[in-house]
């Protein structure tokens, strides 16, 4: 399994329209994450189910300097499976820095590629609409990129999320809470994954609150939101 020094921090959700804001204030949010929707992510529902195009979480962390933008997506999955790159599907992080915080300022945007002529030839992604950013960023999957002060990675990462589900499942059946924090159903689980770190300069408004959110596109209409 693989990991980057990126990963961790609080998860984040929020359903597409009802974004999530993380600096100051805190409020309930409907989300989404594995298997949503289940009628085109989920195998119980799909026998030929989009795993690729299936978001599981977004996470972000900042500091004085930096926003961090992570989106995890096509697990959890085995040790052994390869990442899940589909150069079908484009992925957006919105980023809504104004009101009504419920309409996309800045949108950034990942796609997957594969080298064209060589057979099973290498993957790439090419990230769009980076604001600072001259052109776009472009580089090899498995290794950081940078460019005009921003930082890429996009990978196959050990799964971030912890969650114990043997403690779910014992909760349920007993009505006693039973979750441990040394069980993690995810502990032993692949994802993939794309990473953005950006200066908060170039999204911030002012003292205006940022709700991020993302989603995943392929070609005929939109598929998961988170």
């Amino acid at each position: 399994m693989r990991r980057t020094l990126w990963m961790g921090g609080l998860a984040l959700c929020a359903a597409a329209l009802v974004p999530l804001a993380f600096i100051g204030g805190e409020k309930p949010l409907p989300a989404a994450d594995h298997l949503d929707p289940p009628q085109r992510t989920n195998p119980n529902s799909d026998e030929t189910p989009d795993i690729a195009a299936d978001i599981a979480d977004l996470y972000v962390t900042h500091d004085d300097e930096v926003i961090v933008m992570t989106v995890t997506f096509g697990g959890p999955s085995a040790p052994e499976l390869p990442a899940f790159y589909d150069e079908e599907l484009l992925f957006t992080i919105s980023v809504s820095n104004r009101e009504p915080r419920t309409t996309t300022d800045i949108p950034i945007r990942f796609q997957f590629g594969q080298e064209t002529g060589v057979e099973d030839g290498p993957w790439g992604v090419r990230v769009t609409n980076v604001p600072g950013v001259d052109g776009d960023v472009v580089g090899s999957v498995e290794r950081i990129i940078e460019q005009n002060g921003v930082r890429v990675f996009a990978g196959l990462v050990d799964d971030p999320f912890f969650f114990d589900s043997q403690g779910l499942s014992d909760t349920r059946a007993t009505g006693d809470l039973s979750f441990r924090e040394d069980r993690d159903f995810f502990g032993a689980q692949n994802i993939t994954a794309f990473a953005i770190e950006i200066p908060r300069d170039r999204i911030e408004n002012g003292g205006n609150l940022l709700d991020i959110w993302t989603f995943s596109d392929r070609l005929g209409g939109q598929l998961d939101d988170e």
